[in-house]
């Protein structure tokens, strides 16, 4: 069988399509099977064989009779199965960098968020009306107590509760109305 493969091959080398159908067929199961034991994917091992045959169809005139056929095309099989688990892992490197570089601007923008967030609720305090900022600072600064609060300013508990639902209602929408915008506006800063 090997005479009859390198007779082929030296026909192959000639030019001839006959000699190239016989020598497929009685290659290609192996080196489906060859190449799948190197990439453990039946649909690339196909596709890597058909790669070989089409370039062992295409060089045809440039390959040399004289070597031996075998060698030759599990050796062509090998680097081929190689070149593309390189290419798989270059890709899924970049993958990964891509993903890391997403992670960090999602922690860039979560970063800036927060600052916004500090920011906007520092200004909506400082729009609030006197007696409510100072329960702000009284109750969230210094932690004190509603009864302590209601002590210190001369009120009831029940005034201080009122006035802090309404500071965190003004709060909330100044806030909320700051980060939405922020929203809006952040993405087109890193993309």
């Amino acid at each position: 069988m090997e005479k009859e493969v390198q007779i082929l091959f030296a026909e192959l080398t000639q030019g001839s399509s006959e000699a190239f159908e016989e020598i497929y067929v009685l290659f290609y199961e192996a080196s489906v099977r060859f190449c799948f034991s190197l990439v453990k994917d039946q649909a690339e091992a196909e596709g890597l064989v058909q790669d070989v045959f089409i370039q062992l169809w295409e060089r045809r005139n440039r390959l040399d009779s004289e070597i031996e056929f075998k060698s030759y095309l599990f050796a062509c099989l090998k680097n081929r199965a190689f070149d593309k688990l390189r290419a798989i892992r270059k890709s899924q490197e970049a993958i990964e960098n891509q993903w890391k570089r997403i992670e960090q601007l999602q922690s860039e923008v979560n970063d800036e968020l927060n600052e916004q967030k500090i920011d906007s609720i520092l200004m909506a305090i400082e729009d609030l009306p006197p007696g409510r900022k100072q329960i702000i600072q009284l109750r969230y600064l210094k932690g004190k107590s509603y009864k302590e609060i209601a002590e210190q300013l001369n009120i009831s508990s029940h005034t201080v509760k009122n006035q802090l639902i309404k500071a965190k209602q003004h709060l909330k929408s100044a806030v909320e109305f700051q980060i939405s915008w922020f929203l809006v506006v952040v993405p087109y800063c890193f993309f």
